[in-house]
């Protein structure tokens, strides 16, 4: 009995195998679904881009905030800490005690020590310093960025001598914006009650609290010891 035996190629069995497996490609479905895939992972990332950036730009305005309230804090503390008992005489010649709280145009008037004198000038090294909440001096100025600005800053100023003549002109500083209030509170002696009017018993306070009330409802307090 014969036998017979199939000799198959390779190039047969490529061929006969291509035409029982023909290549396939991306059905419509399959597309919109990798479509779609690709486009959640894109909107993914760019929410969280964009969350990242927001982040970023909320710390950043946090931060500078908190530098400009540090800034503003060692101000105040180079004035209220160094308070000295050294009445003034005014523009118009009278008499202004060391300290006046509530005066006709500023919250609190003081004269302190301490001011510093870098080039050696021939002047006193007290200054007298006065707070005030007001509008931006320059609200009214058409070129100035803060030209119709409705809010309310913390304003210094100083003056160049202690006791004044009309001719004598005050230096203003812009401190920070948003100001609604300032209160004081003030301890006459160590372990004493604080009280928000000035002590008749002694010349100066033991120490001043002076809290700034801003018109978002952020409220900033510093406590100063009288050095």
């Amino acid at each position: 009995m014969l036998c017979h035996v199939r000799f198959v190629t390779m190039a047969g069995l490529i061929k006969h195998h291509g035409q029982e497996c023909p290549e396939r490609g991306f059905t419509l479905v399959e597309a919109l679904v990798a479509l779609f895939i690709f486009s959640w992972l894109s909107l993914a990332a760019y929410q969280m881009l964009a969350q990242v950036i927001l982040t970023q730009a909320t710390n950043q305005k946090a931060s500078e905030a908190l530098a400009l309230n540090q800034r503003v804090s060692r101000q105040m503390a180079k004035d209220f800490r160094h308070l000295v008992n050294r009445p003034i005489v005014d523009e118009d010649g009278f008499l202004q005690p060391s300290i006046v709280l509530e005066g006709e145009d500023n919250v609190i008037a003081f004269t302190r020590r301490g001011w510093s004198n870098p080039l050696g000038w021939r002047r006193s090294e007290l200054q007298r310093v006065a707070y005030q909440i007001d509008y931006h001096p320059d609200a009214n100025d058409t070129a100035s960025p803060f030209y119709n600005d409705e809010r309310l800053f913390l304003l210094r100023y100083y003056w160049p001598v202690l006791d004044r003549i009309e001719e004598t002109k005050h230096q203003r500083q812009v401190l920070i914006a948003g100001v609604s209030d300032i209160e004081f509170q003030f301890m006459a002696s160590a372990g004493s009650e604080w009280d928000a009017l000035l002590p008749e018993s002694v010349a100066l306070p033991f120490a001043i609290e002076v809290t700034l009330l801003f018109a978002n409802d952020e409220i900033s307090s510093h406590i100063y010891r009288i050095l």
